[in-house]
């Protein structure tokens, strides 16, 4: 089966990426929303020791990241197709410029997502498990310190990329599939150890029933949402390494996507907390109230 030509999967990839930033973007602003807004009242902002100033940090950095890749994107569409007036039109224009800094820029943003989303992830299971990092630092920490050490190696080779060369080469798919590899280790192991932590915490509360305490399906409703999220992710990722390792020129439309697809499951798991924690809060005013009835 022959292979998609290089500047038409640039065009593929510019596709995929203004669907994935308008999602986005789209997401964003709710996410940062249910981070920095209190849950009762409209615009009223939590307390300061409740914000998680890490997760809105990194909510905000993965957030720019994207929009500075759909740019990339865009502009380096906008150089081959339009700007480009030599002979062999788009095509020779990305073997020419094949090596260039455009080229391994967008997989350095990559690597730059999938450790922001991890670290992201392994910091939920950290405070669930009451701040400890013994729960977490043999399954979790390790993958990522090791993730962080490949993705920096894969970005270093790829900034290395001559002409004629891609993501592909031998000099890069190990260490890249190394990473793809290790963000997906680590997805399904901390995913794991939170919706356990989850699901057990909202056993103890069947169990042991308090009305100051939060309900057992909060605790179940909220374990499914970090799983069905982390699968999302790690879906992603296979699908990313099935391309990498068939040598594709595809490769470019899964890295691009991947950088939209990692914040997009990030803060679809911020707004859909969040709406748990709106619907906990207005049900603790309805209870107040009726007391007060009383």
């Amino acid at each position: 089966m022959a292979d998609v030509r290089p500047d038409t999967a640039r065009l593929i990839a510019l596709f995929f990426s203004c669907i994935l930033y308008g999602i986005l973007a789209a997401t964003f602003v709710p996410s940062i929303r249910s981070l920095i807004l209190s849950p009762v009242g409209r615009f009223r902002l939590k307390k300061s020791q409740e914000i998680k100033y890490p997760i809105v940090a990194t909510t905000v950095l993965m957030f720019v990241v994207s929009t500075f890749a759909a740019i990339l994107s865009f502009h380096d569409v906008v150089d081959a197709f339009i700007d480009y007036d030599g002979p062999g039109g788009a095509l020779e224009f990305y073997n020419a410029k094949i090596g260039g800094w455009k080229h391994w820029f967008v997989a350095v943003e990559d690597s730059t997502q999938v450790i922001l989303g991890d670290a992201m992830l392994i910091y939920r299971c950290y405070v669930l498990h009451g701040r400890s990092w013994r729960c977490i630092a043999i399954p979790g920490l390790l993958c990522w310190l090791g993730l962080c050490v490949s993705a920096m190696l894969s970005s270093y080779r790829e900034t290395q990329l001559s002409k004629g060369q891609s993501l592909n080469d031998p000099s890069v798919l190990p260490f890249l599939t190394a990473t793809l590899l290790l963000t997906l280790a680590t997805s399904l192991i901390t995913t794991y150890l939170i919706t356990r932590r989850l699901f057990t915490a909202g056993n103890s509360r069947e169990q042991t029933p308090s009305p100051n305490t939060l309900p057992s399906h909060f605790f179940d409703r909220a374990a499914m949402i970090f799983f069905e999220t982390g699968m999302i992710y790690s879906l992603s990722v296979v699908a990313s390494l099935g391309v990498y390792l068939s040598g594709s020129n595809i490769e470019y439309v899964a890295t691009v996507s991947m950088i939209h697809i990692i914040p997009i499951t990030c803060n679809l798991l911020l707004i859909r907390v969040g709406a748990i924690d709106r619907t906990q809060a207005r049900a603790e005013k309805s209870l107040n109230k009726a007391e007060a009835k009383v």
